[in-house]
């Protein structure tokens, strides 16, 4: 289904009208350098995925999660299958299983952009994590490019570059209850647009893209990657 999104989008072809060299790569777990890498799935569980492959692929970079969830939710004992809402917490190594993306990737250089939703359980392990995290409260009081500067500047410090994780969830589209309290369609341009301008975006995912997506939020949701890789109006 995502798959799908990006090709009726013709995201291919609007990245190269904008001077990329558009490839598939054959070979995804063990993907050359040298590439600005756009993942794309139907839940947060294809952060880990686009994480491991830029971990493979650098020796250090920082994390811009944008999204309405920490998704650090600890871990039952005996779950097997990684739970959506625990995809941080297992490329960090907080659950302590298999799938932690250290050295590479360290807790000092991930920023949590948008948060509204937080378990106190999960409340607990951010505030011990070392894990930056903004949340809706934080971009009123600052204005998304001040904050975005913010975070750009804590996941690019001491590392080569940082990945970006987009949830259509972290923004108010309107009518849907999804996104209902979150950033607006402007303000996920301007994270976009700050991103882009900072020119440190090594790797890109977006969750979210699944068949039962409204038309209008997947077209929203490629603008907003076409905004990540550059795009301008003039």
């Amino acid at each position: 289904a995502a798959a799908g999104i990006l090709a009726r989008e013709a995201t291919g072809a609007r990245l190269e009208a904008i001077n990329f060299d558009v490839v598939e790569l054959a070979d995804i777990e063990r993907p050359p350098s040298g590439l600005v890498r756009l993942t794309a799935g139907s839940d947060r569980r294809i952060a880990h995925k686009a994480l491991t492959m830029t971990a493979r692929a650098t020796h250090s970079f920082g994390l811009i999660w944008i999204d309405s969830i920490a998704a650090l939710m600890p871990e039952g004992e005996d779950g097997i299958d990684l739970p959506e809402r625990s995809v941080l917490a297992r490329a960090l190594g907080l659950d302590h299983k298999p799938g932690a993306l250290q050295p590479q990737l360290s807790p000092e250089n991930v920023v949590i952009v948008g948060l509204r939703h937080a378990d106190p359980a999960e409340a607990r392990v951010l505030k011990d994590s070392r894990v930056s995290a903004f949340t809706m409260t934080d971009i009123d009081a600052m204005g998304m490019r001040d904050l975005m500067h913010e975070a750009i500047r804590i996941a690019t410090s001491g590392t080569q570059g940082f990945h970006v994780s987009y949830s259509p969830q972290v923004t108010e589209f309107a009518g849907w209850e999804a996104g209902s309290g979150g950033i607006t369609v402007r303000e996920t341009h301007q994270a976009m647009e700050a991103i882009a301008l900072s020119g440190g975006l090594l790797s890109m995912d977006v969750s979210g893209l699944t068949s039962g997506l409204q038309p209008r939020i997947a077209i929203d949701t490629v603008n907003f990657v076409m905004s990540a890789f550059g795009k301008r109006i003039l």
